[in-house]
């Protein structure tokens, strides 16, 4: 059989094509690297991209798919809803994605905000097989999921679903999972979730990052101890922390007054070449001044200097901080010249801290000027700062100076806030003018300031001094109308001054009224029923609080005491006493103080004795009221001996003796004849630098008047000599 022959134009015609196909697959194969390479050299804009993917779509082979994962990932970084339209081109181009691919996909479209399709997306890499090797795209769903708030599902995942794939979840799934719980503040299921990480061992182990994360979110939410303890554990485990990590914990152990644990911190952070940065010595700083701890303060200025650390703002803040708190304003003005000098710019904290400041020491002057210096420097008071400035010239009832103030503002254009109004109105009210507060209120509503509780309730009171109670009413129905309802403070308010007024039947009105719209009552009805002198009435109301379900608490019962003691009814002083034991109220030392000055004034000393020592009993320690009353006792049966021992326990129990008490103790150790026993109290007065009583004098006097202040001369303190001569006079 012959060899065929095959035309020659036929033979040229297909080695032309043959050619044209290499020389294509070149320019494709020079595009792809063209592609990588700039890619990985950040040299790709997202204009560009969409240009080269055009062009390699047109040539792609499943080869290409790398360079096409590199054009997906710059598109998507900026316009993440563009990139999920490329991958639909690549489907539609029958290039099959590979598992980096999809997690492209499913990043877009979770930050396209497309959750629902970044799952439809997890389902592809389900189906084509990659699930066991899409560690990352789950990674994406997870901080998407986190993002929404739903940190129970993305534990599931985590926990349930990845296992259930062969998907091993690694440090990077966990740390999220540990950003999302931390963020809703369950930073104790997060460390629960960091204990089995290390309980259950495994390639995946907490590292600095997740312990990191942990021990923040534990701070955020105030749980300090456990914080510290894992801080430990990190250590324990050979973990090393960062400067991060380090910085969060000495802050903590400052805020919290640990400044053993905080300095602990310091020593293994700088042994560790982790340099203490500005964050680190202000949380220093701050923890010793907090303390008082001033010397210590000055040493950590004296490091920072040594170690080349500047002071940051915030350092400085918190210098002027405590110098003004501390009545130090004119060392907290040196500082704030000196850190302007340095180059920082004062922020409006800064002016705020010196202003308050100024206020504390009622330096008008100093303020304004720093107000205008404000100015001058290109920041705006802002409220907080005009505030301060008439809350302080309100106190000093300064009405012309808050007015001037309040017009200020407005000439630079801020507008007064409610709690500008609520000072000039409290002020104008607490001296009488109600008109113009009324004025002021009128305005506040007209400017779309709505008045809270506070504003009425100074009205409110207001109108009570001056007795305009039409007005009262009114005010309280407008408060009602505006769905403010009042609390205890408002009707405390209006008690008060119907019961200073003897309008008690009125009171009661409105005790009953808080009891109907649940609000709880206070004692205030009490007080103006006992100060009528009307028991009866207070021991009724007594009952009316306990048939609304209304505990009396320990207050309530000394008032009933207090008042049938001093009305003369002892039995019934008793009665409630033990009606208050029956109903497990414990006393105070102030009951106790009430029923032991009973028990003496009717004669039932040995009584009070048992009351006095069942104050310790009750974990309670007496007063120096009831060494008064014991001591005073004492002395008036004649047992002085154990009156100078009970005077000396006091003192030995840290209760400190008052002029009161010794003036009571001179007196009764005058009226016994006791000279030489008063002597040595009155040698008291000079160390603790007390004065006598008029009373105190006046019987000293009497001693001398009867002729016996030459023989008592010599048992007396010098100091007191020249009261016996007068008296001889």
């Amino acid at each position: 059989m012959g060899r065929r022959v095959v035309p020659a134009g036929r033979r040229i015609l297909k080695q032309s094509i043959k050619d044209r196909g290499h020389a294509g697959d070149n320019g494709r194969r020079i595009l792809e690297q063209s592609i990588k390479g700039r890619y990985h050299a950040g040299d790709i804009g997202t204009e560009d991209a969409l240009h080269l993917f055009d062009e390699l779509l047109q040539v792609a082979q499943p080869s290409s798919m790398h360079a096409i994962n590199c054009l997906l990932t710059v598109v998507g970084r900026h316009c993440p809803g563009l990139g999920v339209s490329l991958f639909n081109r690549v489907a539609r181009a029958k290039l099959a994605p590979s598992s980096f691919t999809y997690a492209i996909l499913v990043h877009c479209c979770c930050r396209a905000g497309r959750l629902d399709l970044g799952f439809a997306s997890m389902g592809h890499v389900i189906k084509t097989g990659f699930a066991k090797e899409s560690v990352v795209v789950f990674s994406h769903l997870l901080r998407a999921v986190c993002a929404e708030k739903k940190t129970s599902y993305a534990m599931d995942i985590v926990l349930r679903i990845m296992p259930a794939f062969d998907c091993v979840p690694d440090i990077f799934s966990y740390t999220i999972l540990f950003k999302g719980l931390c963020s809703e503040k369950r930073s104790q299921e997060a460390l629960e979730l960091i204990h089995m990480m290390v309980e259950h061992g495994g390639s995946c182990r907490p590292d600095v990052v997740s312990y990191s994360t942990v021990i923040d979110g534990l701070l955020k939410e105030g749980l300090v101890d456990k914080a510290y303890s894992l801080y430990c554990e990190m250590l324990q485990a050979g973990i090393l922390p960062n400067a991060v990590t380090y910085n969060s914990i000495i802050s903590a152990m400052c805020k919290v007054h640990a400044m053993d644990k905080a300095e602990e911190a310091v020593h293994q952070m700088s042994d560790r070449g982790i340099l203490p940065d500005v964050v680190t010595y202000t949380s220093l700083i701050h923890g010793y001044y907090s303390l008082g701890r001033c010397k210590e303060v000055d040493r950590i200025f004296t490091e920072m200097s040594r170690n080349g650390v500047q002071p940051n703002i915030v350092t400085y803040n918190i210098q002027m901080d405590y110098l003004c708190k501390n009545g130090r304003c004119a060392e907290a003005r040196k500082v704030f010249d000196s850190m302007v000098c340095l180059g920082q710019k004062p922020t409006v904290t800064t002016y705020d801290i010196l202003l308050h400041g100024y206020a504390m020491e009622r330096s008008f002057h100093d303020m304004h000027c720093l107000i205008d210096l404000m100015t001058e420097n290109g920041i705006s008071p802002g409220h907080y700062a005009y505030n301060i400035l008439i809350s302080e010239a309100a106190k000093e009832e300064m009405v012309g100076e808050v007015m001037h103030i309040f017009t200020k503002m407005r000439q630079q254009g801020l507008n007064p806030d409610v709690v500008t109004y609520g000072a000039v109105i409290n002020l104008l009210s607490s001296i009488g003018r109600m008109d113009d507060a009324m004025s002021q209120f009128n305005q506040m509503t007209t400017e779309g300031l709505a008045p809270g509780i506070i504003v009425f309730n100074t009205l409110i009171s207001g109108f009570c001094a001056c007795g305009k109670w039409d007005k009262v009413h009114e005010l309280f129905s407008e408060m009602l109308g505006r769905g403010i309802y009042p609390n205890t403070v408002f009707f405390t308010t209006i008690m008060v001054r119907l019961c200073k007024n003897g309008r008690l039947m009125e009171a009661q009105d409105i005790f009953d009224l808080m009891v109907h719209m649940g609000v709880k009552p206070n004692d205030t009805l009490m007080h103006g029923y006992f100060s009528d002198g009307k028991m009866d009435e207070v021991r009724k109301l007594l009952d009316n609080m306990v048939s609304v379900g209304m505990e009396p608490r320990v207050v309530t019962y000394n008032i009933l005491i207090d008042g049938y003691s001093k009305n003369g009814k002892i039995d019934d002083a008793f009665a409630v006493f033990r009606e208050m034991l029956d109903r497990k109220v414990k006393p105070s030392v102030i009951t106790f103080n009430i029923m032991i000055g009973v028990f003496l004034k009717c004669g039932r000393k040995e009584e009070a004795k048992d009351l006095f020592d069942g104050i310790w009993a009750n974990g309670l320690v007496p007063t120096v009221v009831t060494y008064s009353l014991m001591i005073q006792n004492l002395i008036e049966e004649g047992s002085l001996q154990e009156a100078d021992d009970l005077f000396l326990s006091m003192e030995k129990n840290g209760c400190a003796a008052d002029s009161c008490l010794l003036n009571a103790i001179v007196r009764s150790l005058l009226r016994k004849g006791e000279m030489r026993r008063a002597g040595t109290y009155l040698s008291k007065f000079d160390e603790r630098s007390f004065t006598l009583a008029a009373s105190t004098l006046s019987l000293l006097t009497a001693v001398a008047s009867r002729g016996e202040g030459q023989e008592y001369k010599g048992l007396l303190p010098e100091k007191y000599h020249s009261f016996l001569e007068k008296g001889a006079d």
